[in-house]
């Protein structure tokens, strides 16, 4: 791997996992992408300045960019997903005509269900649009904007129970004018729901029709999250004895799991799990990693995509990123001992509401990815996730040109977008049969990461045809190198420079250049 601790940018960053891709798409060969590669290295981390190169004419820059391989201009409808190198990707509207939808489930692969916030609980079937309204809903408050039907959720045995799960906000019977947030489950009976049976009511009820959060989740052990918003009252959020600004943990009837974490804390509600929250409106658990994660509205800026753990404190309204909307300070800065930072934090706010975990077929090259939908900046935003690190942020589909309410990705990998515009949109590729180079592919990766030192023997860096050298390296224990590889030695920089390469594509890239160097396979190109 690299050498040299060169600076790069997150623009780098975000142009060489571009390249890294490029030839999934477009078949270019290794070699027009080496010297792609080479002039990225060269003109943006390279610690030499070089002179600047005397202009071309049009003509021969298209001359020498066909030359090299590099794709056409991208002319089609969302150069959002180009700029990521997914120009083969198709976006369909397969709903529209939504009442304020406010999110969605896949009843099956399909089937739909849509929650409208001041109208119905919608069933769509996917390929007919044959829709049908469910009866029997509980009766929620309309009267303000954020009111309403919120969130829907399946038990974990829904195939066999057919049992769902809705939050919406209550008005109090005796005025209709303080509000709270409800957790009800029922029975899905085709067109109407049977056995309604609420689960969790929030109390007191409160003066503020904002910041009711109500996003819900079951993890593989078939408990249910839920989130609670600050109701306008960020103190409270602090507060063990309430439940605004947390993040709750039931059993699929409301009782409370014996291994909660505060179960033994007298002063904190045996219902609260995490706390600290201002406004979580998105929340995804990843059965892969067995991780919990929640999209939270900040003030003015400062909305935080978290990563939950059991007892852990987010802060607010102690430490935030954000400031009260009359531009004022909040609270005490942004780091205080024993509150945890966000995973991700947006200065200056998106309005971030729903989440999701990329984890599918369709888009391997986002795969553990997390895609967060924006209400103001109308956008999903990518989070290139690499363990407990965003390595780069990226926002695409803005050309849908709508506040996002809710992102799920289909069992076929494919990743369905709603608009509170009322449309549901589908991102999707259509299937080719020509074979194309794995991104994680190791030649690859050292031809393009790797090559920029050790072509060079930069800062010492053992040359492709150093056997001896490779062959001392090789003595020492395969998993070391590796580890060393990717935390950094000496004057390796941690992971080569290659922070868009995961653990595994680094292992696998390690062994290949030691069997390589040491001649077990072949020369190094």
């Amino acid at each position: 791997m690299a050498l040299v601790p060169l600076p790069c940018t997150g623009h780098t960053l975000r142009s060489l996992r571009e390249a890294v891709l490029l030839p999934t798409r477009t078949g270019i060969g290794w070699r027009a992408l080496r010297a792609i590669a080479a002039a990225l290295f060269c003109a943006v981390c390279s610690a030499a300045v070089a002179a600047e190169p005397p202009a071309r004419e049009p003509a021969q820059e298209a001359t020498q960019a066909a030359a090299l391989g590099v794709p056409p201009p991208y002319r089609g409808e969302f150069p959002s997903l180009a700029a990521l190198n997914v120009r083969d990707a198709v976006v369909d509207e397969v709903v529209s005509g939504l009442e304020r939808p406010r999110a969605f489930e896949f009843l099956d692969a399909d089937t739909i269900l849509v929650t409208e916030l001041h109208g119905q609980l919608v069933r769509i079937e996917l390929g007919t649009g044959t829709r049908a309204p469910i009866s029997g809903l509980p009766e929620f408050a309309t009267a303000h904007e954020q009111t309403g039907l919120l969130d829907v959720a399946l038990h974990p045995g829904f195939v066999d129970n057919h049992r769902i799960y809705l939050s919406y906000v209550e008005a109090d019977a005796a005025t209709g004018r303080y509000y709270t947030t409800v957790v009800a489950t029922a029975v899905l009976a085709g067109a109407r729901l049977d056995g309604l049976k609420t689960i969790l009511r929030v109390e007191p009820f409160g003066w503020s029709p904002a910041n009711f959060g109500g996003a819900l989740a079951f993890d593989d052990a078939g408990f249910l999250y839920v989130t609670i918003g600050d109701r306008s009252e960020d103190a409270i959020a602090q507060r063990g004895d309430r439940l605004e600004g947390k993040l709750l943990r039931l059993r699929d009837d409301g009782a409370v799991p014996a291994d909660n974490p505060f179960i033994d804390d007298p002063a904190v509600d045996d219902r609260i799990f995490a706390l600290g929250l201002r406004n979580a409106q998105g929340l995804h658990y990843d059965a892969t990693s067995g991780h919990l994660y929640a999209a939270e509205h900040g003030p003015l800026g400062g909305d935080e995509v978290n990563r939950i753990e059991a007892g852990a404190n987010y802060g607010w309204p102690v430490i935030t990123y954000g400031r009260n909307y009359s531009t004022a300070p909040i609270g005490e800065g942004t780091h205080k001992a024993g509150l945890r930072q966000p995973l991700f934090y947006y200065l200056p706010s998106e309005a971030i509401s729903p989440l999701t975990l990329y984890r599918g077929a369709m888009f391997p090259e986002w795969e553990g990815d997390l895609l967060v939908g924006a209400l103001k900046g109308q956008h999903v935003s990518k989070l290139d996730l690499d363990g407990e690190v965003v390595r780069s942020e990226y926002p695409m589909l803005g050309e849908l040109r709508g506040r996002v309410r809710d992102v799920k990705v289909h069992p076929d990998g494919s990743i369905y977008v709603l608009l509170q515009s009322g449309s549901l949109y589908r991102v999707h590729r259509v299937a080719s049969a020509e074979a194309v180079p794995e991104p994680g592919d190791p030649r690859l990766i050292y031809e393009l990461v790797c090559s920029g030192c050790h072509d060079t023997g930069a800062n010492g860096a053992p040359l492709p045809g150093d056997t001896e050298r490779w062959r001392e390296i090789a003595r020492q224990p395969r998993a070391q190198i590796q580890r060393r590889v990717i935390d950094g030695f000496g004057a390796m920089p941690a992971r080569g420079l290659c922070n868009i390469c995961t653990d595994a594509h680094l292992r696998a890239t390690t062994d290949y250049m030691v069997e390589q160097g040491t001649g077990d396979a072949g020369a190094l190109p």
